[in-house]
């Protein structure tokens, strides 16, 4: 009896340090875990607050089908490169963000008439509806040489029938809107514009020229396998593919 109470004794100073230990790894992983949510948000900040001193010389396009069935996808497609062709025929040469709002304002009416034309051509009883003008949030996108980071941007809407769809987007000013998925070189046109209406630092901060970054995690390596601490990028000038995301938009007054 002694001897089993000696040995008892003897084992609960390797038990204590055991215990103390995984508090310890624990408290570490806490720590750790802590810290990269706090450089995931400071990020995050970052990114957003780049696309308010980004917002004011961008428009972007944003069109929404009416749902995911394959048909309206395809006439969604169809009604954006019809909109898409009759500014190109309608802004004056040299437009500005101020003309090309006040251009889709103006010829409001001819446009959503333009796009129910062709819906009801091809069969399709509901309407479309444009917003020349409003704020909505995108996620980080690239066109060509730039990224655009997450946040809230101005942009010209267009809703078809509930617009509960997979929607297509680009940037309508300067021109980053390409039909054509096999062209994503940025017009030099387009490229003098950021020049020269963006800040230096800002314009510096949207070229896509600079390395990701990859964590990897001890206890949980699927976690870093593809986080990338810098901007995603995904060359997607006006992007075709399957995607949705929440965006809250607001009318905006100009």
């Amino acid at each position: 009896m002694r001897k089993s109470c000696t040995n008892v004794t003897k084992n609960c100073p390797d038990s204590r340090k055991r215990a103390s230990w995984q508090a310890c790894a624990a408290l570490s992983l806490g720590c750790l875990l802590f810290a990269f949510l706090l450089t995931q948000i400071q990020l995050q900040n970052q990114r957003e607050a780049l696309a308010s001193r980004l917002s004011p010389s961008i428009l972007r396009f944003h069109i929404l089908a009416d749902s995911d069935q394959k048909e309206d996808q395809k006439v969604k497609l169809e009604v954006r490169s019809l909109i898409l062709d009759y500014l190109k025929s309608h802004l004056p040469a040299g437009a500005g963000k101020r003309e090309t709002i006040a251009c889709l304002a103006e010829n409001k009416q001819e446009i959503e008439a333009l796009a129910e034309k062709h819906l009801k051509k091809q069969g399709f009883d509901y309407q479309a509806t444009l917003q020349p003008i409003t704020s909505c949030y995108f996620p980080t996108r690239t066109y060509g040489s730039y990224v655009f980071p997450c946040g809230y941007y101005d942009a010209a809407r267009i809703t078809l029938g509930k617009g509960k769809g997979h929607n297509w987007w680009c940037v309508l000013y300067p021109q980053f809107c390409f039909v054509d998925e096999t062209l994503t070189a940025v017009p030099a046109e387009s490229t003098q514009i950021l020049q020269t209406e963006l800040k230096q630092d800002d314009y510096l901060a949207i070229q896509d020229n600079r390395p990701d970054i990859k964590i990897r995690f001890l206890f949980f390596p699927e976690l870093g396998q593809s986080t990338d601490m810098d901007l995603p990028s995904k060359n997607l000038a006006g992007s075709n593919q399957p995607e949705r995301y929440e965006s809250a938009c607001s009318p905006v007054s100009h």
